[in-house]
């Protein structure tokens, strides 16, 4: 009897590729193709083969596309607090305007590093379905909360406009991920490639010196 007559129904098959690196060759995947197609039209299949894996082997660490979304995002999201929450711990004990500068800072660093993040956003954002509502309580509720205090702060300083926190928070956001989710146009309209060091640097620079009252 094989080694494939004898294995556990419904277990991929072993091989020298660890755990963890499939599942992050398979989040990867998952996280490119939701970006681009959206949530309908990535396949469970398309998803696998770009990660290099089987498809039974997909569904034996994520049973459905669902389950998948929602580990895809919450990794990009658990990746996105650890990167804001290391540049917030170095700016420890400054004033807000400088850590606020940082944040903006760092927070255009991960746009571009990740377009995927806000493309998948806006692809579920123009529906209505559990996962626009999961994205609202999960992700985004508790991301503008915690920005609302720190813009108060700043609001009544005088270093930043006095308009509703909602609006300002959309527009922040907007302005630091646009040219990276749209790197494609920002090329042929411009000739500028948006994963340049110095182009995020620049970008980053402009949206503080468009905002910021110092």
């Amino acid at each position: 009897m094989t080694a494939a007559a004898t294995r556990p129904r419904g277990r991929p098959a072993r091989t020298a590729r660890p755990v963890e690196e499939t599942r992050g060759a398979i989040l990867d995947a998952a996280l490119k193709l939701f970006s681009e197609r959206g949530f309908e039209g990535a396949a469970m299949r398309d998803i696998a083969s770009l990660a290099g894996v089987e498809h039974s082997a997909l569904r034996y660490h994520y049973s459905d596309k669902a389950t998948l979304w929602r580990a895809a995002l919450a990794r990009l999201i658990v990746d996105m607090n650890a990167h804001m929450a290391a540049g917030w711990a170095t700016t420890r004990g400054q004033p807000p305007l400088p850590r606020f500068k940082a944040t903006v800072r760092d927070y255009v660093r991960y746009c571009a590093r990740h377009p995927e993040h806000a493309r998948i956003m806006v692809q579920e954002a123009m529906g209505e379905s559990d996962r626009v509502a999961w994205i609202a309580e999960q992700i985004v509720g508790p991301q503008h909360r915690a920005m609302a205090r720190v813009l108060e702060t700043l609001m009544t300083q005088g270093h930043l406009p006095r308009l509703p926190i909602r609006n300002l928070i959309y527009m922040l956001s907007a302005a630091a991920q646009s040219p990276f989710t749209l790197a494609g146009e920002v090329r042929h309209a411009y000739g500028v490639d948006m994963s340049e060091a110095a182009e995020i640097e620049r970008h980053a620079d402009a949206l503080i010196a468009l905002l910021i009252r110092d």
